[in-house]
């Protein structure tokens, strides 16, 4: 608690890390002694890096470390160890305190690992590269130009506001990564529509330019299949599914557990790692 950030949560300065499993300790210390300020140090951190940068707001899962102490701008790695632990620290905070917004990362952080994480044999690859065609983070960051072409004027008008996208480029003086900037609800206040309305328009908004960041040149993927961090995943999709009630996640879960039993158990020796049809 002595290293937290009260202003833009988590621990210590830049860079900054997850860090889930401290956060992890203090929400157990929270129902334990029912310790309110162990339960804001989480809720918070949560809640700052949900809103910010480190989470992709397209596509679901976590970047490895922010490089600013406001979660903004992240080193752009998604490493399978990180959001294996993250799903699990987000659906536990979810069940104590039920707040939307950590089931939405919930949805979204398990849906990346299912589409693009999960080989067709059933393990978790381990990660992606930070960047494509030799610049880190161009597949994830966008021109107001590019916003403007594929959004209707209404969902434009909507998610700048909400993206920040109407301020000053936050990502090397010329463009802009997706944050959240302010929230739907103050968004909708201040240009006189419903919430419902604007977040009909958000989601709209998220599925048009995910539609077109498919399209780009993808980074590299880390194809090899650790036994360690898929322990981690397979946790945090099983702990998710049993909370959420999700059974196509656990079924996800259930083929990554199977691959190891499969193919990393040999003679009674559990292997560290996979690729290209070898296991050693």
């Amino acid at each position: 608690k002595g290293s937290f950030d009260n202003v833009n949560g988590g621990f210590g300065a830049a860079p900054k890390f997850p860090h889930p499993t401290d956060l992890a300790l203090l929400l157990r210390d929270a129902a334990r002694r029912r310790d309110e300020q162990s339960l804001h140090v989480v809720t918070h951190t949560l809640t700052k890096m949900a809103d910010g940068g480190i989470y992709d707001h397209l596509g679901g899962g976590f970047c490895r470390y922010s490089v600013d102490a406001e979660w903004q701008i992240p080193h752009f790695e998604k490493m399978l160890y990180d959001n294996g632990p993250l799903l699990s620290l987000y659906t536990e905070a979810w069940a104590a305190t039920k707040r939307p917004q950590f089931a939405r990362v919930v949805d979204e952080t398990a849906q990346w690992v299912m589409r693009e994480m999960q080989s067709p044999e059933g393990g978790y690859y381990s990660s992606f590269d930070a960047d494509s065609e030799g610049e880190e983070g161009k597949f994830y960051v966008w021109s107001n130009d590019e916003v403007r072409a594929h959004l209707s004027a209404e969902q434009s008008d909507v998610a700048s506001r909400v993206w920040g996208l109407d301020g000053s480029p936050n990502f090397e003086g010329t463009h802009w990564h997706l944050r959240i900037g302010a929230s739907l609800a103050d968004v909708a206040r201040s240009i006189g529509r419903s919430a419902t309305d604007c977040e009909r328009l958000m989601d709209a908004a998220r599925a048009a330019l995910f539609a077109v960041r498919e399209t780009r040149v993808r980074p590299g993927r880390d194809d090899k299949i650790l036994t360690s961090w898929n322990a981690l995943a397979i946790a945090g999709m099983a702990r998710a599914a049993r909370a959420f009630d999700r059974p196509d996640w656990l079924a996800s879960a259930r083929r990554a557990r199977d691959f190891i039993g499969r193919i990393l158990w040999r003679d009674g020796r559990l292997l560290a790692t996979y690729k290209g049809g070898h296991a050693h």
